[in-house]
């Protein structure tokens, strides 16, 4: 099973979507398209750094003849300043890489990651923003490294964050992947061991509600496709016991709000013919349990919402956007538009008064992907 996280930040094309579902980002009714300023690309990450500023981030495509490159976008709205977005230069700008992944806790403390780089000896780009200028750091990899990256990253404080990802290496004669954890100590960032009872896997995000709580989940690469979930209590990572969720899947985003608040969501696959259902999965202190979602697809990210979780993702099933949200109530459908002949989601920011969709967009069935943002009001 490829996973859902990896297909969101793979190179993308034209042809990897399925031109059948027609609509408009008006389709919805509250809904709004706002204008990127940039060619094709996609959104694959999205933050609030303050009370006005949301920042989203990705990549963009640049195409030279034959040849196509992939570099860093990052993106900023001000509220006070109206709808738009702008672009913003940070030192990766040209760099062979994407911002996968970006976490703040506040405006003068941000992080971006990304991939790693032949260029820069194979090391992994991040960027570090303090409010007045931008640091770059690279983060090792492990040796023998082919390709790795980081899918997500937490901002704990100054001198504290953590990131994680993938590696790709050779085990004899064949490639294997497993899972990349990484601690910014206020100077560099140090590769942490993964805990003895974790095999082979991928890890996708992570969310700390401070230094002696984080969460991390992706899925397991030793054959056996199943999601995972892993805690850092101020002193060492441990696997968290993840319910029985079907015969395959995987997490692909964890967002924690408190220690006995925290969501996971992802996919998962009820027999070989699945094309994806939505896994949510909630832990209230003590132990985690799934929460039953509507309809068919795959969540590629989620917010803590009052009452509960919003998510956003994709369904194969239907070529449409998935989008719902959990309240005291049950769930209900944010009824996201498909834009051009095929849109999906990967990013989400929600405030008080705002819900801001990030991703990409195919406009007809000849244009190259374009980055999308949808806005509603709450």
């Amino acid at each position: 099973m490829n996973s859902a996280k990896r297909a969101a930040v793979a190179l993308l094309s034209a042809a990897a979507f399925t031109a059948t579902a027609v609509g408009t980002a008006q389709a919805a009714g509250r809904w709004q398209q706002v204008p990127v300023p940039t060619g094709s690309g996609n959104v694959l990450a999205m933050t609030q750094i303050d009370q006005h500023t949301t920042w989203g981030a990705g990549f963009r495509l640049i195409t030279d003849g034959d040849s196509t490159t992939l570099t860093p976008l990052l993106l900023a709205r001000d509220d006070r300043a109206g709808s738009a977005w702008k672009r913003v230069a940070t030192p990766a700008d040209g760099a062979n890489s994407r911002i996968n992944a970006l976490s703040a806790d506040g405006a003068r403390n941000v992080w971006l990651v990304g991939d790693n780089d032949s260029a820069t000896d194979g090391s992994i780009l991040t960027e570090h923003w303090d409010g007045k200028a931008w640091q770059t750091a690279s983060a090792s990899v492990p040796d023998g490294t082919l390709s790795a990256g980081f899918l997500g990253v937490a901002t704990v404080g100054p001198r504290d964050a953590w990131a994680v990802g993938w590696t790709q290496r050779m085990r004899g004669d064949d490639s294997y992947e497993t899972g990349l954890i990484e601690h910014w100590n206020g100077k560099a960032w140090q590769q942490i061991k993964l805990p003895a009872a974790v095999p082979d896997t991928e890890l996708f995000s992570i969310s700390a509600t401070g230094p002696r709580d984080i969460w991390a989940g992706g899925v397991l690469t030793d054959g056996t496709d199943q999601p995972v979930l892993l805690h850092y209590d101020g002193h060492t990572w441990t696997r968290a016991t993840v319910p029985n969720t079907g015969l395959y899947g995987e997490f692909n985003t964890v967002v924690a709000a408190a220690p006995n608040n925290v969501w996971a969501a992802g996919r998962t696959l009820v027999d070989d013919k699945d094309r994806g259902h939505p896994l949510v999965a909630h832990y209230d202190g003590h132990s985690w349990k799934t929460v039953a979602a509507p309809g068919t697809g795959v969540v590629n990210a989620a917010a803590v919402t009052p009452g509960g979780v919003t998510v956003v993702g994709y369904d194969k099933t239907t070529s449409q956007s998935y989008g719902e949200q959990l309240d005291g109530t049950g769930w209900h459908s944010l009824n996201l538009p498909t834009v051009g002949v095929d849109s999906t989601p990967y990013s989400l920011s929600v405030n008080s008064s705002t819900v801001t969709v990030g991703g990409v967009y195919t406009p007809d069935e000849t244009s190259p992907f374009q980055p999308l943002i949808l806005t509603a009001s709450r």
